[in-house]
């Protein structure tokens, strides 16, 4: 991660900017993608709040971001409902709360509060949420599907594959996922 500051309308803000670490693979290619998109919408949108006077391009950032969440959550949910994950439940309460987040920032948005500190907000979640969520809770997971893979004799990245399909496959932008 790289701290950068930076003046937006007159005020000096400090951010950090999320780089991709080995510590944050999962070794499940399919889910190591969409994280490592997630990452790169991030700094695209903090980019953009940055850079941009223009709140549209804000707006559009963060509207996307928020659509990738939703499918990204539902694939991993649906993987672990697939599996029988132990722990879904609290995975999916932990999902749901981090929505919740993304919900409330999008209100802020429709009310008119400004973009630039909406994306400096979720650039703080994010830093502090996201990237703590996939060294642990993802992690955890990815090693239970992996082994339970193996008991069941599939192949997982193929059955990840066939949930990520029934997902994201209306948005060109996710072609490049599967």
């Amino acid at each position: 991660m790289k701290t950068i500051y930076s003046t937006v309308r007159g005020a000096s803000m400090k951010y950090v900017k999320i780089e991709w670490e080995s510590e944050l693979d999962t070794g499940i290619g399919v889910i190591d993608r969409q994280h490592r998109e997630f990452i790169r919408l991030v700094n695209t949108l903090l980019d953009s709040s940055i850079k941009s006077e223009d709140n549209e391009i804000i707006l559009d950032s963060f509207s996307f971001l928020r659509y990738y969440i939703v499918e990204h959550f539902s694939m991993e949910e649906s993987a672990m409902r697939a599996y029988d994950y132990p722990q879904y439940g609290m995975h999916k309460n932990i999902h749901d709360s981090f929505r919740k987040e993304i919900e409330g920032m999008d209100m802020a948005l429709k009310m008119n509060k400004s973009p630039h500190e909406t994306a400096i907000k979720l650039n703080y979640v994010i830093v502090n949420w996201f990237v703590n969520h996939i060294k642990v809770e993802d992690h955890r997971l990815c090693k239970f599907l992996e082994a339970r893979a193996a008991e069941k004799h599939e192949v997982l990245s193929d059955k990840l594959n066939t949930i990520v399909s029934s997902f994201f496959r209306s948005s060109p932008a996710f072609s490049t996922l599967q």
